[in-house]
């Protein structure tokens, strides 16, 4: 994922005015008379304070059209990763439906730390990303043979992409951020190169060179010591709530192939209406009241740390919840095909897991609010699961009522733990703050 670089005044993609008027309000629990302190300590070669008052969390500017039309070829790309893990059951076929996807995630997410810097307004952006658009299409269409010879294509087209990415950060109208592209670039170029020669190579060698392409892409920020970079917080989470949300549509149209080709009786009624919660209970983990917390964690953090926020909480977390969306998917187009017969043992449970796992995960980065029960939930759904493959409709109402069960756990501890401000202990530097949803 790479990271916009830090403008010298104002990150480009925000156009706010500046903020000349009274200084933030403070808290109830503040005595009116307290003179306004510094809220974090920024080192003296930092370029400005990040911390946002809440006139500039109103004035924020959104995702642009044009960067919801690019994210929709990511359906497409998540529908050929969900059918080659189905058309390929066993640990093969799901390696060489993730490790692609994996690559294709890393690169996607990369235009969303672009858009952040570049705001895609120019005849000449729109153009490059509609071009870009079709790179993705065609590392989608070519995702099932990305591990065969005649699979060129899907590295070809990821060195488009890593070249058209390149080429729209370099319009930055600030020094800093065609400086930080350049830096980051040899780590794309070297992963696409690398998944370009892999399936010419032998079976083993193919192995080691995907495995080496998503670990040298992953890795990047951590062995290219990237430093001295922020993102605009509101734009960002926004970005990436709409990604997962265009996403959540692999879940509902997987409802569709599962019943496809059979006349709606009361039976497979029944079994859309379970595939639809399934799909509604991983949409109410991510988008139940995270989102004004998360924005708030971001703006409230030091550049530096921002940084690492958006790689980590946004790259490395999201990547989990993806893969665990492409997981459910196709248990949920099993289990609606075979409602009343055998379906897949782990498809769904891990799938529901690995996203529990990754929201987990995502939420205590940020310190956005408990992750207890969806630590819970993801440790007994598959348990849970796995014995009633016997029928489709069984698993796909053991996961609903997982699913149902953590999101109330989650509000019910949440409510515990948020206390009135004059009774709360102190908290140590660092400690999770958690808000009610």
């Amino acid at each position: 994922m790479n990271p916009s670089p830090t403008p010298s005044d104002r990150e480009p993609h925000d156009h706010r005015p500046t903020t000349t008027g009274d200084a933030p309000t403070t808290t109830a629990a503040a005595p009116a008379t307290t003179p306004a302190e510094p809220a974090l300590s920024i080192p003296m070669d930092l370029p400005h304070d990040p911390i946002e008052s809440p006139d500039e969390l109103e004035q924020s500017t959104g995702v642009t059209p044009i960067e919801l039309f690019f994210d929709l070829v990511f359906v497409f790309v998540l529908t050929q990763a969900t059918h080659q893990v189905e058309s390929h059951p066993g640990w093969s076929g799901l390696f060489q439906g993730m490790l692609p996807l994996a690559a294709l995630w890393w690169m996607f997410g990369a235009f969303s730390w672009l858009t952040n810097a570049v705001r895609p307004d120019a005849v000449v952006h729109r153009l490059l990303l509609a071009l870009t658009m079709t790179a993705f299409f065609v590392m989608g269409l070519d995702l099932p043979y990305a591990f065969d010879p005649d699979g060129w294509a899907f590295g070809l087209a990821f060195l488009v992409a890593v070249g058209m990415h390149v080429a729209l950060f370099l319009t930055a109208a600030e020094p800093s951020a065609r400086a930080g592209i350049l830096r980051l670039a040899p780590f794309n170029v070297v992963g696409g190169v690398l998944i370009l020669i892999a399936p010419h190579l032998s079976d083993v060698g193919t192995w080691v060179c995907w495995a080496g392409a998503v670990t040298v892409l992953y890795l990047s920020m951590v062995i290219g010591r990237i430093r001295g970079f922020v993102v605009e917080p509101h734009h960002f989470v926004e970005r990436h709530g709409l990604i997962i949300l265009i996403v959540l549509g692999e879940s509902v149209v997987a409802v569709g192939i599962g019943a496809g080709g059979r006349p709606v009786d009361w039976k497979l009624a029944g079994g859309i209406l379970l595939g639809i919660a399934v799909a509604t209970g991983i949409w109410w983990t991510y988008f139940g009241g995270d989102d004004e917390r998360t924005v708030r964690a971001m703006s409230e953090a030091s550049v530096e740390r921002r940084q690492m926020l958006g790689y980590v909480a946004f790259g490395l977390a999201h990547a989990v919840m993806i893969a665990g969306i492409v997981l459910v998917a196709a248990g949920i187009s099993d289990g609606i095909h075979h409602l009343g017969t055998d379906t897949n043992r782990w498809w769904l449970g891990t799938g529901v897991a690995v996203f529990l796992l990754g929201h987990a995960w995502h939420r205590y980065v940020l310190g956005t609010g408990s992750i207890a029960a969806r630590i819970g939930a993801a440790v007994v759904v598959v348990p849970l699961t796995a014995p009633l493959a016997g029928a489709g409709w069984a698993t796909l109402a053991t996961a609903t009522a997982v699913l149902a069960a953590m999101t109330v756990a989650d509000h019910l501890l949440q409510l515990r733990m948020v206390m009135p401000r004059e009774t709360r202990e102190p908290r140590e530097p660092g400690e999770q703050q958690p808000v009610a949803t």
